[in-house]
Parts: C-alpha cells; structure tokens; sequence
C-alpha cells in the first residue's frame, strides 16, 4: 500500500480523488463478477441468509468506522502541523525584531543568517520533510547553527537581550523538530493492511447478489464512496506533501522573504 501513496503523491487531489474511486469502483465490479462465477459454479449461486447478511454488514461498518477514525486524525495532524508553522513563523518574526533593535553590524550579520536559515529551511527542509522518509535537511541545520552562534555572539555585546535571544532561538530549533514529528506521524502500515484486507472481504461478498448491469452499478458506486475516503486519507496523512501540502510561506513572509 505504501508504494501506491509514493506512486500517486506528485498528482493533483482532484486526481488522486478520482483514482481513488475508479479504481477502487473497477476493482470491486470485477471481483464481485468473479466471486458470482466461482459460487455458481460451486452450486452456491447468490446464496442469501441472515448470518452472510451480518457478516456483510458487519465488514461494511468495520471500514467506515476505521476510515472515519482515521481520516479524523489525519485531519487532526494536519491542523496541528499547520499551526505549529504559524506559531515557528512568530518566533522567527520576534527574533528579527529583537536582532532589528539590537542594531551594530552584529545584529545586521544575526539577521542575515535569519534570512539564510528562512531560505534554506524553505528550499531544503520543505522537499526533505515531503520525501518518502521524511527527515531534515543537513543544509538547514548548518545554517540553524550559523543562527544560533552569530545570535549568541550579538546577545554578548547586548545583555539585555541575551535571555530573549536563547528563548527565541530554543523555540525556533524545537519547532524544527515538531516539523519532522508532524511529518513521520502518519497512518501506521498495519492500518492499511487492515482496511484493504476487510474491504476485499466486502467486495468478495458482493458476489452473492444476482449480478446484472443495475447490481454492478450499486455496488461500483458504494465501492467509489469508499475509494474517494481512502484517497482523502492519502492527500490529508503526509502534511508535507502533494497539493494541499503545509506552505512555507508564514516563515517567509516573517522575515519579508519571497522564493522562487
């Protein structure tokens, strides 16, 4: 299943929406065909009872139960990714100010490395944390580095300051990292294997209605719905990736810097 998220993660959302639901519509038409012919020709042709009727239902309302769970807190680690660039956003604003009233060419030099690290963290952390294995770029962390001891070294000459600077500079470094936690906490592979092995379950049982052009009909269209909410999944469980990825720009726009 991982290998299909790869697959598909550089496509719009609106095509992985609609992959999502072909696909998951064919797959199901053909295996609820097959699964008629092999019953059929075991003697079993659309067998009917209570007890096949729960264990249906009952698969049914396993996978939009695990889907509902899951797609919630997907949606949830989204939203926190998404603030907790807003907050590292205001931190990197309050530290250029600081640098700006500090003043001297050791907070001129300060807040170029600001600038640096915003454009490294933009151009190097961004792509890293949207790889398959999401990590942090080496690039941005020297120049994280380069931040903190051209910041520590203006904060010496402006006492004052020094206390707000280390605060500023720790909070800037462990929203990096909340970074890669967003990033790597994602839907576990064990999750997947569950939900395609459940939903096939269902499509295999769809072959004990008569099969005919209207009954393929229904159940390709119930099968889409539930395609369509495994795509969202897909789209929604890497924030750092695809069309509806987490932006950069609150970082960039803290410090007036615009990317290419």
């Amino acid at each position: 299943m991982i290998w299909i998220i790869n697959t598909v993660a550089h496509l719009s959302d609106f095509a992985i929406l609609a992959a999502g639901g072909i696909s998951t519509a064919v797959i199901a038409a053909g295996i609820a065909w097959g699964s008629a012919r092999v019953l059929e020709k075991l003697g079993l042709g659309n067998p009917r009872s209570t007890i096949a009727d729960v264990v249906h239902g009952s698969l049914l309302a396993f996978i939009v139960f695990v889907l509902a769970h899951v797609l919630t807190d997907v949606r949830a680690n989204e939203g926190r990714a998404a603030d907790d660039v807003l907050r590292e956003a205001s931190f990197v604003a309050r530290l250029d100010r600081q640098l700006r009233s500090i003043g001297g060419a050791d907070g001129d030099t300060a807040r170029e490395a600001l600038r640096l690290y915003v454009m490294k963290v933009a151009e190097d952390d961004w792509p890293a944390l949207a790889a398959a294995e999401p990590d942090l770029s080496p690039r941005a962390s020297e120049a994280l580095d380069h931040l903190v001891n051209v910041s520590q070294r203006a904060g010496a000459y402006a006492p004052a300051y020094a206390e707000d600077l280390q605060t500023l500079l720790r909070e800037i470094e462990d929203s990096r990292q909340k970074r890669l936690e967003n990033a790597t906490r994602t839907v576990p592979r064990v999750f997947w294997w569950v939900i395609w092995v459940f939903l096939l379950g269902a499509m295999v049982m769809n072959g004990r209605f008569p099969i005919n052009r209207a009954t393929l009909s229904v159940i390709a269209l119930h099968m889409a719905a539930i395609g369509m909410v495994v795509a969202l999944i897909v789209i929604l469980d890497e924030p750092y990736r695809g069309q509806s990825a987490i932006s950069p720009v609150p970082l960039e726009k803290a410090i007036h810097v615009t990317m290419n």
